[in-house]
């Protein structure tokens, strides 16, 4: 009878050669990929907002003081400089995009998207 041998690296090496570890290399391109496309449906006037906006591993954060309420009920009037522009622009531009990033994260991690 003859044995087989099999030796698989550890989940955590795997990971990382992914670029998936734990808020890792993938997990930045994911965050800064959401942040880059939803850029055309954040209001803009002065472009404040969108300049000061800091980006996190897991998040993306508009510190202005009316950030809130430009989220919540920006109504696209001012379109001139963004024509996208409005409230909710986040789960917009994933609806618009999403698949996009989705592919160029998984082409980024080695990876293919289905």
């Amino acid at each position: 009878m003859t044995s087989v041998r099999i030796q698989i690296d550890p989940a955590d090496k795997i990971l990382l050669k992914r670029k998936l570890n734990k808020n890792g290399e993938g997990q930045r391109f994911f965050t800064h990929e959401v942040r880059r496309l939803s850029t055309p449906y954040v209001p803009f006037l002065s472009g404040k907002m969108e300049q000061t906006a800091i980006e996190k591993e897991k998040s993306i954060m508009y510190p202005q003081p009316y950030s809130r309420k430009q989220y919540y009920e920006n109504e696209g009037k001012n379109r001139s400089k963004a024509p996208m522009a409005g409230k909710l622009w986040d789960k917009r531009m994933w609806q618009d995009r999403g698949k996009e990033i989705v592919q160029s994260t998984a082409k980024f991690c080695g990876g293919k998207a289905k």
